[in-house]
């Protein structure tokens, strides 16, 4: 007599996924999301035609320092005694201009550190400076 097994309770192993480990890093990508999300949230808020006026754009005036010493205004010589009374004015306007300072490369360190010092003076807050190269 033989003795056959029984297959019915022996049959081969059969693989299956472990979805644990997955669950767990998608709710923590869940987690990590909602909080990022409103960090990301860019708000602007578009300018509504015919609602505003433009705003007017101010021009440059040019200063410049020669050599010498002598002050240009807008390509016109300017006297060192009317230069406060031209910066003044200048910080006055709205929207104030920008003051761009062209210096001459000899120029004395003193004309220059004056005329800064007269802007200051006269509250001018947009000043740029400019010299031989960056014309």
């Amino acid at each position: 007599m033989s003795i056959q097994p029984d297959r019915s309770y022996c049959s081969d192993p059969q693989a299956e996924i472990n979805v644990t480990p997955l669950i767990d890093v998608m709710l923590a990508l869940v987690v990590v999301f909602m909080i990022a999300a409103p960090l990301l949230v860019k708000k602007f808020t578009l300018p509504l035609g015919g609602a505003h006026e433009p705003t007017p754009v101010a021009e440059t005036v040019h200063l410049g320092i020669g050599a010498d010493g002598t002050l240009s205004w807008n390509d016109r010589i300017l006297m060192p005694a009317l230069l406060r009374e031209q910066l003044r004015i200048l910080a006055q306007r709205n929207p104030q201009p920008e003051l761009r300072i062209e210096v001459a490369r000899d120029a004395a360190y003193q004309s220059f550190a004056t005329v800064l010092a007269d802007a200051k003076a006269a509250n001018v807050e947009k000043i740029g400076v400019l010299d031989d190269a960056s014309r």
